[in-house]
């Protein structure tokens, strides 16, 4: 038994100095220049998932005898992260490693603390399979407590995190450009750039009203991008509660957009669209200008920053967002909702048939789902609801958002059918339907002829009448040339007789 131990102690003890030989070794090929050919350089972003990758010396070696080995600088000893091809489960990171089937490293979700030199080695020898040098990119708020949406402005710090022998960054290879990939250099509109210090390099932002604002960290080697990091700063948002508007096909439509009583301008005023059909944005309003599309013809903003749509159809049903900047973004979303009455099929025509099909049909956001069991409605021309089966008609009721209506011709210019959408006892919206009869056009010469004759006897009519009515306006009452008086209650007549030129009287 005694022997037994002391060959077991002996074992321990070769591994144990196995071991620390191999962990010599990898520091002294990590510290001398010479010996780095075989390295392999990564750069990535904090949170990102990395696989470091091992040179197996032929595909007879399995998995099962690889051995990864991690170390921050060469003054510290190795960790052993991965021994037999599995991971060590005391490595605080053990549940973010992982062997594949080529024996790679991979590691998830890496951190700054992920940084440094990784070598694997295959079996039981003394040299190194692969040498990975894993360098992470790490972009946020400083200090890191910091909260950009209340302050003013804030600091963002850049670092480069390392194997600790490379030694500091080469001067301007951390550099800061914006979203349109110009570098940000000094001081300018809305920022000021604080330079680099060894691996850091820090800029001061201040809020910038645009939704659109965009902060990245490059790092170059030569002319080079080996990694950058982006940053958007988080403005508190302000969500109004949504409104919900109807309006029927062809309408013009105003989509109000809330906006604080300090905000004067449409500059700083963004809309967004989310079609009916999916959920894909589309920006229509950028900085108060209409955007270029297929509607943008019928867009337009009012003084207020409302969104005007004329003739609207089906295609613009949907949910609009009105997005403010204005020392923090306020957001209002408008859904609008269209309703549409036609025949159905489209093509159908109900002045061929002795009766025809009404389709009526309510267009809205996508996660609005269907609408509400009996919401839509049928009613006729004197206010009565259209149920089941009747008189010149047939509903069939409604399914998700759509109700057809089957309708006989009735010759009455009153007859109308009316579609309602109804949300609990209030009516939303309705669209009216009058069919339309088809008139005969078909007029033969006979026809013509008569029609032409009692037009002109009705010319001739009116001619009469207006010469008749004039000839007795023109008539005056003659004159009575008696002159009546009465002296005594005895008449006396005064005869004007025309050979004298005057009376005279005593």
């Amino acid at each position: 038994m005694c022997s037994r131990e002391k060959s077991l102690s002996v074992q321990q003890l070769i591994e144990g100095q196995e071991m620390l030989v191999l962990e010599l070794v990898l520091i002294v090929v990590l510290q001398f220049e010479g010996n780095r050919g075989g390295e392999l350089h990564l750069y990535h972003r904090s949170g990102d998932d990395v696989v470091l990758t091992c040179n197996s010396p032929s595909s007879s070696y399995s998995c099962s005898n690889v051995t990864w080995f991690y170390s921050t600088d060469t003054r510290s000893a190795s960790l052993s992260e991965v021994q037999n091809g599995k991971v060590d489960q005391s490595s605080p990171r053990a549940a973010r490693l992982n062997v594949d089937s080529n024996c790679s490293l991979i590691i998830n979700n890496i951190t700054a603390e992920d940084a440094g030199a990784y070598a694997c080695r295959f079996g039981s020898g003394t040299t190194f399979d692969g040498i990975v040098l894993l360098s992470v990119l790490t972009i946020s708020p400083s200090p890191p407590g910091a909260d950009p949406t209340k302050d003013e402005d804030f600091t963002l710090q850049c670092s480069l995190v390392r194997f600790s022998e490379l030694g500091p960054c080469p001067e301007k290879s951390l550099l800061w450009v914006d979203e349109t990939g110009s570098e940000l250099l000094g001081e300018g509109v809305g920022f000021k750039s604080g330079g680099q210090t060894g691996c850091d390099t820090y800029i001061n932002v201040k809020l910038q009203s645009s939704s659109n604002r965009r902060y990245t960290c490059q790092f170059v080697e030569g002319d080079t991008v080996k990694v950058e990091a982006h940053y958007t700063p988080v403005f508190k948002v302000i969500r109004g509660e949504g409104v919900h508007i109807y309006h029927r096909a062809g309408d013009d439509a105003v989509l109000s957009c809330k906006r604080p009583s300090s905000s004067r301008s449409c500059s700083a005023v963004d809309w967004f669209y989310t079609t009916a059909e999916n959920m894909e944005r589309q920006h229509e309003v950028h900085g108060g200008k209409v955007q270029s599309s297929a509607r943008a013809a019928r867009l337009r903003l009012d003084n207020n920053c409302s969104l005007i749509i004329n003739n609207i159809s089906a295609e613009d049903a949907g949910r609009y967002t009105c997005q403010l900047w204005d020392g923090g973004r306020f957001d209002t979303d408008v859904h609008l909702n269209m309703m549409s009455i036609s025949p159905s099929p489209p093509g159908a025509d109900p002045t061929k048939d002795g009766d025809f099909t009404l389709q009526c049909s309510l267009e809205r956001s996508r996660g609005l789902g269907p609408c509400p069991e009996k919401s839509l409605l049928w009613v006729d021309e004197t206010g009565s609801e259209l149920l089941g089966e009747g008189v010149g008609f047939k509903s069939r009721g409604q399914t998700g958002c759509y109700s057809d209506l089957t309708v006989k011709l009735q010759r009455s210019s009153n007859r109308t059918y009316t579609c309602q959408f109804v949300e609990g006892n209030i009516m939303k919206i309705e669209a009216h339907y009058p069919p339309v009869f088809k008139a005969s056009t078909d007029w033969s010469p006979l026809s013509f002829i008569m029609m032409t004759l009692r037009i002109t006897a009705l010319i001739l009519m009116v001619g009469i009448t207006v010469g008749i009515i004039r000839t007795r306006g023109s008539k005056k009452p003659q004159k009575d040339i008696n002159v009546h008086d009465a002296v005594d209650d005895d008449p006396v007549d005064y005869e004007n007789d025309e050979e004298r030129s005057a009376a005279t009287f005593c």
